[in-house]
């Protein structure tokens, strides 16, 4: 504390001279005076000048950190996958995998199938309706691509997108059936001495089948989301348009046996005119032939694109200014091609890169 010492000193105008042993020997009863005097004010000023030095300290440690570099480590702050506030505005385009699942409903075109293959036939009515092929699904994993460009309005974003979907969804169903109808055809066979018409019997057989393929299909989409920090939910709202190939066959056979009963003709003559006359006599048996049969069939390979619509929906997740990943669900219709409807729902993930 030498220093504060001397700081006082010259704050009350101590010379060194009057400091020294010399001097106050040579003051000793000749100036008590000036010397209380001088005590007193040094009792004073001691406590202020201390305080001030004191309160000086901080400010000449900030000086010397300064002068040598501040040793203070600063708090590291994690890592920020993005700057600021989420941008989605811009083109993007991405790749996606995922899992589908598609039905087809075969009804309208079997129906279609065995009206061609019944037409104008006598037992059209009773053969057109023995079948009726249904719904088949069919599960595949899905491979694809998107791109597309966003509009952002505050934290609505509004864009269009269009995405390729490679499936290969098939599937296939075939049906038979068989009956027997009693007298649906008229008798060809007379009623007469020999012979009495017992009835027809015809049986009708039908076969169909109907394999059905969609190879792959694209969807044109307007999105609609709302930012929510990183995460931007959203619904789609589209048209897609798909290539399929639909393979459906029916045929028919049928043929109808009739029946009748025989008899022995008894031929008698009158002895007074010789007039011959015939009568019906013992039962002889039952005979049957075949009168009818036919068969015929309809349908051949169709192979085109079919429209549809789609509807869905999911969420983007923004990892850095240029990288999110996906997640959705899509339903799409598909209008109906050979009489076959279709139905296709894929749910897949994917990442995609935005500028």
């Amino acid at each position: 504390m030498d220093w504060i010492g001397n700081r006082i000193n010259r704050t009350l105008g101590l010379t060194a001279h009057e400091l020294s042993p010399r001097h106050r020997n040579q003051c000793v009863g000749r100036c008590p005076e000036r010397h209380a005097m001088r005590a007193a004010s040094i009792a004073a000023l001691a406590p202020i000048v201390v305080t001030a030095h004191v309160l000086m300290l901080p400010q000449l440690a900030q000086g010397a950190d300064y002068l040598r570099g501040s040793q203070i480590e600063q708090p590291v702050e994690p890592p920020s996958f993005s700057s600021g506030r989420a941008d989605w505005s811009g083109i993007y385009f991405g790749g996606t995998v995922g899992f589908g699942t598609s039905q087809f409903d075969a009804a309208k075109q079997s129906a279609q199938l065995m009206d061609q293959a019944f037409h104008q036939l006598l037992v059209r009515p009773y053969g057109v309706d023995l079948i009726r092929l249904g719904k088949q699904g069919s599960d595949k994993t899905t491979f694809g691509g998107f791109v597309g460009y966003n509009f952002l309005f505050g934290d609505v974003v509004l864009g269009a997108e269009l995405e390729y979907q490679r499936a290969d969804f098939a599937t296939s169903e075939e049906k038979s059936a068989s009956r027997l109808y009693t007298n649906i055809i008229p008798t060809t066979v007379p009623s007469t001495l020999a012979t009495e018409p017992v009835g027809t019997e015809t049986v009708i057989s039908v076969a169909a089948h109907s394999k059905n393929k969609i190879e792959d299909f694209a969807v044109a989409k307007f999105r609609a989301g709302y930012v929510m920090g990183n995460f931007m939910p959203y619904l789609t709202l589209g048209a897609a348009i798909g290539r399929i190939r639909s393979d459906g066959r029916a045929s028919q056979q049928n043929s109808t046996t009739e029946s009748y009963d025989t008899y022995n003709v008894v031929t008698s003559v009158d002895p007074l005119t010789g007039a011959v006359t015939y009568s019906r006599g013992l039962y002889a048996g039952r005979a049957s032939f075949i009168s009818d049969r036919g068969a015929s069939g309809a349908g051949v390979p169709k192979s085109g694109y079919v429209p549809g619509f789609a509807i869905g929906g999911g969420v983007d997740a923004l990892l850095t200014d240029n990288l999110f990943l996906r997640a959705e669900f899509q339903r799409i219709y598909f209008s109906e091609f050979k009489g076959v409807e279709a139905i296709v729902d894929t749910a897949k993930v994917g990442a995609a890169l935005k500028f």
